[in-house]
C-alpha cells in the first residue's frame, strides 16, 4: 500500500509539475509573440515617419526649382531631385500597419496629385509666359505648403501611435 501511495504521489506531482510548466510554456510563448509583433510595428511606423518626411521633401523640391525656374531663370533640372519615392512602402505600410492613417494619407496624395500636375503642366509649356509659369509655380508652392502640414499632422498622430504601442 505504501508503494502504491508513493507511486501515487510521483505521478500527481508529474502531473502538477507538467501543467504548470504548459502554462508557463504557454506564457512566454504569448509574451514573445506580443513583442515580436511590437517590434515589427515599431519599425514600420518609422519607415512609415520616413516615407513621411520624403513626400513633403520631394513635394517642396518640386515647389523651389519650379520658383527659380519661373522666378529667377534658373532651369527647372529633374537630376537636382535628391527624393526617389519610387521605393516609397508609404500606402502600402498605412493600409497594414496604420490604417488610422488612411484618410491623411488620402489627402497627402490628393495635395501630391496637385503638385505633380502643376509640374507637369510647367514642364510640358516649356515656352509658357512668365505669368504661367507664376500661376504654376504658385499652385505647386501652395499645394507643397498644405502638403507639409498634412505630413506634420499624420506624423503626429503616428506619434500618438507609437506612443500606445510604448505603454502597451
Amino acid at each position: 500500500m505504501e508503494a502504491f501511495i508513493g507511486l501515487a504521489g510521483i505521478v500527481i506531482g508529474a502531473t502538477i509539475a507538467g501543467v504548470f510548466m504548459f502554462f508557463k510554456d504557454k506564457q512566454q510563448h504569448n509574451f514573445e509573440k506580443v513583442r515580436t509583433k511590437r517590434e515589427l510595428l515599431l519599425g514600420k511606423y518609422e519607415e512609415i515617419y520616413t516615407n513621411l518626411s520624403e513626400y513633403a521633401s520631394f513635394a517642396q523640391e518640386i515647389s523651389v526649382q519650379m520658383i527659380g525656374d519661373a522666378g529667377y531663370g534658373s532651369k527647372f533640372d529633374v537630376n537636382k531631385l535628391q527624393t526617389n519615392l519610387k521605393s516609397n512602402k508609404l500606402k502600402m505600410n498605412v493600409m497594414y500597419y496604420a490604417p488610422q492613417l488612411m484618410d491623411q494619407i488620402k489627402e497627402i496624395d490628393a495635395k501630391h496629385a496637385v503638385v505633380g500636375r502643376a509640374l507637369a503642366q510647367f514642364i510640358l509649356k516649356e515656352n509658357a509666359s512668365k505669368d504661367e509659369k507664376g500661376k504654376l509655380t504658385g499652385e505647386a508652392a501652395i499645394a507643397s505648403a498644405e502638403l507639409t502640414k498634412l505630413t506634420g499632422k499624420a506624423q503626429e498622430k503616428l506619434a500618438g501611435l507609437v506612443e500606445e504601442q510604448l505603454n502597451a
